[in-house]
């Protein structure tokens, strides 16, 4: 009876192994993702100095972002917040749910650089936002058992902010109906989806990634409800950013200026937060780790900055027309913020083996990869805006530094892959 209450109990325990696994297998997928958005982003760094016969700038664009966006950061992001340090429990209906949305990922990977915008590329994207509400759901009902004032609240603001930004995608259809595509309201509509997926989704679930993870280390993370309105109100109101450029107006950049103040005092009080566990994180955290989350929270620091100093009008006039530092800014949040914590996580999981010279070459790779780029897109936008012009050579060491990232993935993805 004892030798069979214990193989009872082993199986039981290697059924469980088997389920959380599966998150670490879906973290490697959803990784996939990352290494086709970074190929296609180094292809359209060399379109500008190389003649490439078969990529048409726009859509192979398209492909590049919505599998950047919708499958590494959701999917990576969804598989982080379940797996919950080796807690969540990984069902069959999550493991189809994940499968249903990688198809469809799989979909705007291929379609986006065929056809562009057509019946099968809309269709995948449809696909995926019914398919990620449903997966958000679960998202939501298990941080419900999570700190109220902590990770648990930070959780549902990103799953609230994910739901308010597609609404944005919801509006394109009429706006074109009406023969409004192209004109401002367009446009609007397009930034409403990635102002909320930018500032809201994906900045309150790096939030409660980072609590979660503190609270699971005994650490009393309270983030107190004028914080939590701080965040959510400035998150909502700096969305007046996104229309600027085309409205110029007083009460839009008024709108602005509240906004940053708050976000600003938000983040000030978050740091007070956060520098009460900084003893204990760095007790915790292995260095490589720390590093990631160094990156992240400086690209985080620098976002709140950047938003601030563009309250001034002509300065946010400059900053939303000169595309280095859009690009800069949309892959800072991208790269500099998410994809250094998704790493950092997996870091802290144990799913990348720090023993393998793979992986910490893969790891530096992708992180001075992530730097330079961002260093040169921000260097080459001041010397548009200060009027000295293209520096000598830029495309080509924009090039050789985005080149740095899909190396360092596939290192990554081989050494966690291997036996």
């Amino acid at each position: 009876m004892i030798i069979a209450m214990n193989t009872e109990k082993t199986t039981t325990t290697k059924v469980d192994q088997t389920r959380r696994s599966g998150y670490r297998t879906w973290f490697f997928i959803a990784m996939f993702d990352l290494f086709a958005a970074a190929i296609i982003g180094v292809l359209l760094r060399a379109m500008y100095f190389v003649e490439i016969p078969f990529v048409t700038f726009r859509p192979w664009l398209h492909g590049h972002s919505h599998t950047a966006l919708l499958g590494w950061l959701f999917i990576g992001t969804v598989v982080c917040l379940l797996h919950d340090g080796g807690l969540g429990r990984f069902t069959p209906r999550m493991r189809w749910l994940l499968i249903g949305l990688q198809i469809a990922v799989v979909g705007m990977l291929i379609g986006f650089p065929l056809w562009s915008y057509n019946v099968i590329t809309i269709t995948a994207s449809s696909i995926h936002m019914v398919l990620a509400f449903m997966a958000l759901a679960t998202v939501w009902r298990v941080s419900r058992s999570w700190p109220k004032q902590g990770s648990g609240s930070l959780t549902r603001a990103a799953v609230v902010m994910f739901i308010l930004s597609t609404l944005g995608v919801l509006a394109i259809g009429p706006i074109i109906a009406t023969g409004n595509q192209g004109k401002e309201i367009y446009y609007w509509a397009v930034q409403f989806f990635l102002h909320f997926q930018f500032n809201g989704w994906f900045w309150f679930a790096a939030m409660a990634l980072g609590a979660r993870w503190a609270e699971r280390q005994g650490f009393a993370l309270t983030i107190d409800r004028l914080t939590m309105a701080l965040w959510v109100v400035s998150a909502v109101l700096t969305y007046a950013l996104a229309i600027s450029w085309s409205e110029p107006r007083p009460a839009v950049f008024a709108t602005v200026a509240v906004a940053v103040a708050l976000q600003v005092w938000a983040a000030w009080r978050t740091f007070g937060i956060m520098k009460r566990m900084r003893n204990v994180a760095y007790e915790r955290i292995p260095r490589a780790a720390r590093i990631l989350i160094g990156v992240a929270l400086v690209s985080m620091a620098m976002k709140v900055l950047v938003q601030a100093s563009v309250a001034i009008p002509s300065v946010a006039i400059m900053a939303l027309t000169i595309r280095h530092f859009v690009m800069g800014f949309v892959h800072m949040n991208t790269l500099g913020v998410m994809t250094m914590l998704l790493c950092s996580y997996a870091i802290l999981s144990g799913w990348f083996d720090l023993k393998r010279g793979s992986i910490r070459w893969g790891l530096g790779l992708l992180v001075a990869g992530i730097i330079t780029s961002e260093l040169l897109l921000f260097v080459q936008g001041s010397f548009f805006w200060i009027g000295l012009g293209m520096i000598p050579g830029h495309y080509v060491h924009l090039f050789a530094a985005s080149l740095l990232m899909p190396i360092g993935v596939l290192l990554l993805l081989v050494g966690s892959l291997k036996k």
